[in-house]
């Protein structure tokens, strides 16, 4: 099974590179076949007792300490020293804090082709959580975070509202309305036009009023057959793009 897949991919990357993530996470007998092929730079298809020679360049990454590992017995020695002839450490996310918002963008944009789904912009507020937060699960963690704010975007203003709860900063008791003003990253629609606007902050009162409309209303100041009359025309107006 998966012995099989990772000298299938050898074969595949025959002449080029072959980039091998989790490295640590490797199960024993794969690291004697992996260590195996790297010293014979041979291998053999399943089923077959035709030897293909290699010449592939390997790279591998982990969050492990392998060297730790090693001394614990789940990592081999051998293989270890067979991996490390170039070693390059990458700092966590949270010390090159300045590599997030470039990182940030680099995702949306990948991940809004794949999704096709595009987006305006990621608010001021969303930008300071993201750069304030420590990263634990590094690169792999932001991406997910930017995928999660791209699914679940409705305005196309990448917002507070669309992270994880555990990067978004409390920066106030709830209630407060300092707090959900602080929360809604609202100085992106400086500049906006004014529908923009009133749309944004409609939609915005329907989610903290949890769509009941009569409150929605209320927390607006606006009567409620006026809201009903503006979320009709939205809806034309979602139903005239699609």
């Amino acid at each position: 099974g998966a012995v099989g897949k990772r000298i299938g991919k050898f074969e595949h990357a025959n002449g080029g590179t072959l980039f091998l993530d989790e490295v640590g996470e490797m199960p024993m007998q794969t690291q004697i076949k992996l260590l195996r092929v790297l010293e014979d730079r041979k291998i053999a298809r399943l089923g077959m007792n035709e030897e293909i020679s290699l010449n592939v360049r390997l790279v591998a990454a982990t969050n492990a300490d392998l060297l730790e590992m090693v001394k614990k017995g789940t990592f081999r020695q051998d293989l270890y020293y067979r991996l490390s002839v170039v070693k390059i450490e990458l700092p966590p996310l949270r010390e090159r804090r300045g590599d997030i918002p470039l990182l940030t963008d680099h995702f949306l944009k990948e991940l809004s082709s794949q999704y096709h789904k595009p987006y305006d912009g990621v608010s001021r507020a969303a930008r300071r959580a993201l750069m304030s937060y420590d990263w634990p699960g590094n690169i792999r963690q932001l991406k997910n975070a930017a995928e999660r704010m791209l699914v679940l975007d409705t305005d196309g203003i990448l917002d507070l509202d669309d992270l994880p709860e555990e990067i978004v900063p409390m920066t106030g008791p709830e209630g407060d309305s300092s707090y959900i003003s602080d929360r809604s990253g609202a100085d992106f629609l400086i500049g906006r036009p004014f529908s923009e606007v009133e749309r944004y902050y409609i939609e915005r009162a329907l989610d903290l009023a949890d769509g009941k409309r009569e409150e929605a209303a209320r927390m607006l100041g606006i009567g409620e057959r006026t809201l009903y009359r503006k979320l009709k025309e939205y809806q034309k107006q979602r139903e005239e793009q699609t």
